[in-house]
């Protein structure tokens, strides 16, 4: 798939998605409608992802198999190529309940950089350090705080809910990074796909508990 890529950044598939609004530097971004190309790698990866998150989804949720019937996964989707120097800046994606990323390659390793390259997720409680002594200072997750650092190693997928603000640190590496990211919003059958912001959820209402 990384050589794919490659050559996709060139002669991309025609698409009809929106630019990002998101700040970045020394990085590629793909048409928001990756996992709708056909291509078999494209369609396993979509595969990948989309039935990991479905199944994180049905667990955290307590739902059962015929609830999970009823729910419809929709996405926008895109790919990265970062090279050296390359960033993301501070966003989050406000219009989806749930974003993941795939590694595909996270380039080489930067010996005298050690966020190179490092997914950085923020914590949205801005007050749990108000107070700080021996007792708190130290908690092991998942009981601690402050931002999580991860660092991607190849066909690592991570999944975290969309309202996190996240970065992605500038790459120190010598060759190029590549991500596949993605953005989901869930609709039951039936109910039209909408465009994320528009949700009605008169029918969870009705789920017995």
């Amino acid at each position: 798939l990384s050589v794919r890529l490659l050559e996709w950044e060139k002669t991309p598939p025609e698409s009809h998605t929106r630019p990002s609004p998101v700040r970045k530097h020394g990085v590629y971004e793909s048409p928001f409608d990756f996992f709708f190309w056909d291509d078999p790698d494209v369609q396993s990866l979509a595969r990948f992802c989309l039935n990991h998150l479905g199944h994180l989804i049905q667990v955290l949720n307590g739902y059962s198999a015929e609830e999970m019937a009823e729910l419809r996964l929709h996405h926008h989707s895109w790919f990265h190529i970062t090279r050296p120097g390359g960033y993301t800046s501070l966003h989050n994606h406000a219009m989806a309940s749930w974003s993941g990323v795939y590694c595909v390659d996270p380039g080489q390793p930067a010996h005298d950089a050690t966020l190179s390259g490092t997914l950085r997720l923020f914590d949205p409680r801005s007050h749990v350090s108000m107070f700080l002594d021996p007792a708190n200072s130290y908690l092991i997750q998942p009981y601690g705080f402050g931002a999580v650092e991860h660092h991607f190693r190849p066909g690592e997928l991570v999944l975290f809910p969309s309202y996190l603000y996240h970065e992605v640190s500038p790459y120190e590496g010598t060759d190029v990074r590549l991500t596949v990211a993605f953005n989901v919003w869930v609709r039951y059958e039936g109910e039209p796909k909408l465009e994320p912001g528009f949700h009605r959820g008169a029918r969870h209402a009705q789920r017995s508990p």
